[in-house]
Order: structure tokens, then sequence, then C-alpha cells
């Protein structure tokens, strides 16, 4: 309960650089912002596939605070079906999973879909007709030009992405797995009908033994083979490739079946545990909340210097917690994990007191702040 009510109210802070300019493979058609609070929309338009697509990039409500601090990031293919950005804030607010910019990539309306051609590497036929087979194409897509694009302008951390892809976006996620699985941290896949695929399982058995540091979350829909067009695809598909993910000691997995649930119905769920078991919070130290007397916490009140020049004021917060406010942005509450240690949930921030100042870390940075004397 602690931590809930402290990630409701830690704010973030936000240090701004000015936008590099577009690299000629990817061009902004347009750029206007969208309904979430933190999020900007894209069109986007590929030399590389000759197509537009749309990009909607949510922001979390932690914001970076020190420079050269990342953020982990979810691709989420179909354009998340509209709540992969969303649920990624309420998740990362609450300290159920790490706080992560949400990409989500989607096709035009009223554009003809490519979809059966983009999420697919290799051809399959239904109905007598040859489809897809244009996934290497749009892979390249992602990883060599919108990746790239966003690490210019956000903080996105390079080594922390995961691709989030369902149906035949989970089709094209397991096929980069099998690719080069170190092409992102983690995977989330649902839905894989093997039919448009079939050696792909054994693809990524292949690479999964060479496979290190990966969290993959499989999911599958209990009752995909009574309510599908392809029966009996769903359930085999999950287990032939939970089998094959298996094979690999570095890759660690959770495959979990909803029963009763449909092609669809079991999105929702699939993205909340998926989003909370490839990004687990991060928990500085193993320690369970430590209350602090009022004599304790005024021990750590007062004013630090910041090597850029910034000012850290740390002062009494909201009941047993400090708040930390640097120059005039909005503070951040810091909930005690120690004596002499506090966290941030929201975040990702933690602090660590000395006789001398405090040591701040955040993902992928860590700043020195020595304490001002007392005028």
């Amino acid at each position: 309960m602690h931590r809930i009510i402290a990630a409701c109210l830690a704010i973030g802070l936000m240090t701004s650089s000015g936008s590099p300019a577009i690299a000629d493979p990817l061009t902004v058609v347009s750029e206007a912002s969208v309904t979430q609070q933190n999020a900007t929309r894209f069109v986007v338009r590929s030399d590389r596939l000759g197509r537009d697509y749309e990009v909607t990039v949510q922001l979390p409500g932690a914001k970076v605070v020190l420079p050269g601090q990342k953020l982990a990031t979810i691709y989420a293919l179909d354009g998340g079906y509209g709540l992969a950005g969303p649920n990624s804030v309420f998740l990362g607010g609450r300290a159920m999973m790490a706080p992560a910019i949400v990409v989500s990539i989607g096709f035009i309306r009223g554009q003809p879909s490519s979809r059966d051609q983009d999420f697919t590497h290799h051809p399959f036929t239904v109905d007598g007709a040859t489809r897809g087979g244009g996934g290497a194409a749009f892979e390249a897509f992602l990883r060599q030009d919108l990746k790239p694009f966003i690490e210019a302008r956000y903080p996105a951390d390079p080594a922390g992405s995961v691709l989030f892809g369902h149906s035949l976006g989970g089709v094209l996620a397991a096929n980069i797995f099998a690719g080069d699985p170190g092409a992102f941290a983690g995977y989330i896949i649902g839905s894989v009908p093997p039919l448009r695929d079939p050696g792909l399982a054994d693809r990524v058995a292949k690479a999964a033994v060479g496979a290190q540091g990966r969290r993959v979350f499989l999911a599958v829909g209990g009752a995909e083979d009574v309510t599908t067009a392809e029966k009996h695809d769903m359930g085999q598909g999950f287990a032939a490739l939970a089998a094959a993910f298996r094979a690999g000691p570095g890759v660690t997995l959770q495959a979990r079946s909803y029963p009763g649930e449909n092609h669809l119905s079991f999105y929702p769920a699939m993205m909340l545990d998926g989003f909370r078991f490839v990004l687990p919070p991060t928990v500085p130290v193993d320690l369970p909340y430590a209350p602090l007397s009022a004599g304790d916490l005024a021990r750590h009140v007062g004013v630090y210097a910041l090597p850029d020049g910034r000012i850290l004021t740390i002062k009494p917060g909201f009941e047993n917690w400090l708040a930390a406010q640097i120059d005039d942005q909005p503070s951040v509450y810091l909930m005690p994990n120690g004596a002499n240690r506090f966290y941030a949930y929201s975040a990702d921030l933690d602090v660590a007191f000395d006789t001398r100042g405090l040591t701040l870390t955040g993902h992928g940075a860590k700043v020195r702040a020595d304490r001002k004397p007392a005028p």
C-alpha cells in the first residue's frame, strides 16, 4: 500500500535537448499530440517499404532525472490495440513494472493493410493464394530505422527494448528472435498460428540454445481452437513454441494459457501480465519498507549541489517520506528503504545518503551530489 501511495504521488523530472535531424530512411509526414497525457502520434514514411505507418509514443509517468538516465522501451505491433501505452502508464505508476516508453506501431486507417506482408518472414498459402514474405524488410524498418529514430528523440535504452506481438505480430516477434535473439531484451508473444510459418518453432529452438538473458512471455487463449477458423492450431503453436524457448537455458520463459478466452479476449490480460514479467519493477536494495523517525528524516534535509550546477533540495515529504526537488521543478517523493537509503518507485531513482552528501542512481546513470553548508 505504501508503494502504491508513493507512486501515485511521485512526479518525475525531465531534461530536454534539441531534436536531431531525422535520418533519410524515415520521414515524418505529420506529428500531433494525442488524447493520452505525454503521448505523441507520428505518421512516418518508410522509404524502405514504400508505405506510411502510424506511430504513437507514450511516455511513462516517470521522467528522466539524471543526465544519461535511460528508460526501457516497448515496441507494440498492431498499434498495441490502443491499450499498450495507457496501461503501461498505469502499471509503471504503481510500481508493478519498470517505467517504460511505449512505441505503438500501427497501419494507416483507410489504406490497404500490409499486415500479412509485413509480419511474416516466409510466404504462406490461404485458399490457394500465396501471401506474405516481407517480414525481413519490416524487421529492418523496425530495427534499423524506427528504433534509432526513437532513441534519438527520447531517453530510450537501446539495450532495454521489448517487442510485443499478437497473432501475426507474434509470428514476426518469434521470427526476429529466431534470427537474432539479442535484437530485443524481452519478447511478449501471443496467439501464434503455426500454419502461417510451420518451421518457426524449430528455428526458435535453435536460436534459444545460444540466447542469453532474454525474457519471453508466451500466451494463448484457452478457447482459441474452438473459436477460430483454423481449429486446433493456436494451442499446438503455443505448445511448440513453449518447448522451443525452453531449449535455451539463457531464456527466462513464462508461458500462460488463459482458460475460456478466445483469440482477442485475453489480449488485455496478456498485455498486463506480459509487461510485468518482461519489465519487472526495480528495487534497489533487498529491504522491507523502513519507517523512520522524524529525527532520522531530518538528518537528510538540506541543499545539495549537482555536478551540472543544478541545486537539489531535500525536504520533508508526505507521511514518512522525503521529497527531492531539482531547482524549481516538481518534487519526487522518496520512500525509505533503510536509514540512509531511499527510492522513488515511479521515477526508478535510488538515493543513498552518506556523511558528505548523496548518490543518485537511475537506469544507466549515476550522479554524486555534495551537501552545501547551511547559510
